[in-house]
């Protein structure tokens, strides 16, 4: 289930949108602009909803602005400023959706459907995905971290995909699951094999991730935070079978 951010300056605006997207989503909340760039630093936010029912047009748009230097998250707002020449101004901002704040709640939730379902389809399918120094070409299925090929099995390569494709979000073990068989799972002992062979082949180990992060109690997601260090084999291995002791 994707997550998306609303920010409002008004908590029973807030709570009002909240409620309309939980229907489909999960929510977080911020009730400033500052709140809402640290809440989306992890990335696995879907898009942001933005609500500032009380503030200027200037201000709405800053705000847009403001948010996507910060990262790149599609944005709906919300806003009483309906005149066509604050609804462009809004657009020209960066945002992805300009609505009134009255809008139903069965629109509001179709358009965000229609918005982050974009977003995740805008990507090419056979353009290179790059994540810091992690670079994938989902034609020819080559990997290459630091400049160097990995080499990487069938289904490696399919759950590195998967998790690259959407980076940031916490995948959840029936989605795992899915991206490595379908709809038909073997089970939960595979993905956890697959999960530590890419981690192994990517010089990484559960506690000291580059790019692979277990959120625990969750799932697992993929995002450079720099972190980890590039080790060699032989030190991956003595350190996963201590983990795993």
């Amino acid at each position: 289930m994707d997550m998306v951010l609303v920010l409002s300056d008004d908590v029973a605006a807030a709570s009002r949108v909240a409620t309309i997207l939980q229907r489909t989503f999960l929510v977080d909340r911020a009730l400033s602009v500052r709140e809402a760039k640290f809440a989306i630093k992890g990335g696995e936010h879907a898009g942001v909803i933005m609500n500032l029912e009380v503030a200027s047009r200037g201000r709405v748009t800053a705000a847009v602005k403001e948010l996507l230097a910060y990262g790149s998250k599609p944005i709906l707002v919300l806003t009483g400023h309906q005149k066509e020449a604050d609804i462009v101004q809004i657009f020209h901002a960066g945002a992805d959706e300009c609505l009134p704040s009255t809008v139903a709640g069965v629109e509001l939730l179709a358009r965000a459907r229609a918005m982050i379902r974009r977003q995740e389809n805008h990507l090419p399918v056979g353009a290179d995905i790059v994540i810091g120094a992690l670079r994938i070409n989902p034609v020819g299925r080559v990997v290459t971290l630091d400049g160097r090929i990995i080499e990487l099995a069938g289904r490696e390569f399919d759950l590195l995909l998967a998790l690259a494709r959407r980076p940031g979000y916490t995948f959840g073990r029936h989605e795992l699951q899915k991206a490595l068989w379908g709809e038909h799972s073997p089970g939960r002992l595979n993905v956890n094999t697959y999960i530590t062979r890419l981690r192994q082949k990517m010089g990484e180990v559960a506690g000291r991730p580059r790019f692979l992060h277990t959120v625990y109690g969750k799932g697992l997601k993929l995002h450079g935070s720099g972190v980890g260090q590039l080790r060699q084999p032989e030190q991956i291995a003595a350190t996963v079978r201590k983990i795993e002791s």
